[in-house]
């Protein structure tokens, strides 16, 4: 048994000190999946998103999570839920979002439609992960755990506690299923 599987262990008992002690030893693992999370999001912070994640992981505490890979599939879902609300807030900041009317040039503009677009690409493939949940939510898991986490075939194997040839089978049907889905 690792260390990490002793300390959340140690945590679900009652332990805050082996908790800590676990996003301690994780901490350059969170912001490996932030850091890749974050590509395409329209400059998100890695930093600032490691800590979001932090505070929605220590919410739940250790309760139910059961070791180092289930850990980072558990973040790489707050990641996605982290995205999606930076996702709809530029969203809303491009609807207004009360602030004042300020006049841009070109480049503004670009850059302000660029981040626009992703922000509503990422809307679409959240409503599409919605839709695939509805008929196999290991499909959205493993979608997780590749996109928004970064994970490796081996990794996301580990998180969802599947074989390797099945981790791998679900990937392929999620990434079709995801396509015909954004497709539509």
């Amino acid at each position: 048994m690792g260390e990490i599987t002793v300390l959340l262990g140690q945590a679900r008992a009652g332990d805050g000190a082996a908790w800590d002690r676990v996003v301690q030893l994780l901490y350059a693992d969170l912001k490996r999946l932030a850091r890749r999370a974050s590509v395409g999001s329209g400059g998100q912070d890695v930093t600032a998103l490691v800590h979001d994640c932090y505070l929605r992981l220590d919410r739940g505490g250790a309760d139910g999570i059961e070791s180092r890979a289930h850990f980072l599939s558990v973040a790489a879902t707050a990641m996605r839920q982290l995205l999606i609300n930076h996702a709809r807030d530029r969203i809303a900041d491009k609807r207004g979002g009360g602030q004042s009317h300020t006049t841009l040039g070109k480049a503004d503009l670009d850059a302000a439609r660029m981040a626009y677009s992703e922000a509503e690409e990422m809307v679409m493939i959240d409503a599409a992960l919605k839709r695939l949940g509805d008929v196999d939510e290991r499909l959205v898991r493993v979608l997780e755990c590749r996109l928004f986490a970064g994970l490796s075939e081996e990794e996301t194997a580990l998180a969802l506690g599947l074989p390797l040839r099945s981790s791998q089978r679900l990937w392929q049907q999620a990434r079709e299923r995801l396509r015909a889905l954004l497709d539509a």
